[in-house]
């Protein structure tokens, strides 16, 4: 290949109108399937604890007798798997981001922050095991997360 000029034509003001224009349009679309698809992991986590389907190390007798023979782990008051949410963390022009977890500002009975309490249970601490909710959740939802994607911007094309 030799010198290869290339010349750029057209009205790239009118391109540049077109492509703000086709983001207004795409925004909407975006924003329904980000919500989706964080609804898609809490409810995913939600059916996890309902399960008790994750491979997590069984409670401590003590920890069993103290909860008058309840093995359930993620359940105690019922707090955690309630408080557990998707909310709006950051919205720009560029996009959106979301949450899906404890709240940093809701205290469990105990006086934790639901936050910290889901910390110590997924990642363990010198005293607990860990059993992991989030990770595993995520890892579950990946595949259908990506699908759910290229369907979007498949029908959007289509459109």
């Amino acid at each position: 290949m030799g010198n290869m000029n290339l010349t750029l034509t057209g009205d790239w003001n009118k391109a540049g109108v077109y492509l703000r224009n086709l983001s207004v349009k795409l925004k909407p679309a975006f924003e329904v399937q980000l919500w989706e698809d964080g609804n898609l992991v809490l409810e995913t986590m939600r059916g996890h604890i309902d399960r008790q389907d994750l491979s997590w190390t069984p409670l401590a007798q003590r920890t069993v007798e103290l909860k008058g023979g309840d093995t359930t782990i993620y359940v105690d008051t019922g707090q955690l798997k309630d408080g557990l949410v998707v909310r709006r963390v950051k919205s720009t022009v560029k996009g959106s981001t979301l949450f899906i977890g404890a709240s940093p500002w809701k205290r469990h009975a105990s006086g934790l922050r639901m936050s910290e309490l889901m910390i110590w249970l997924e990642y363990g601490t010198d005293k607990l095991p860990p059993r992991p909710l989030v990770q595993p959740t995520i890892e579950e939802v990946k595949k259908t997360l990506t699908d759910n994607w290229k369907e979007l911007m498949k029908e959007l094309v289509k459109g």
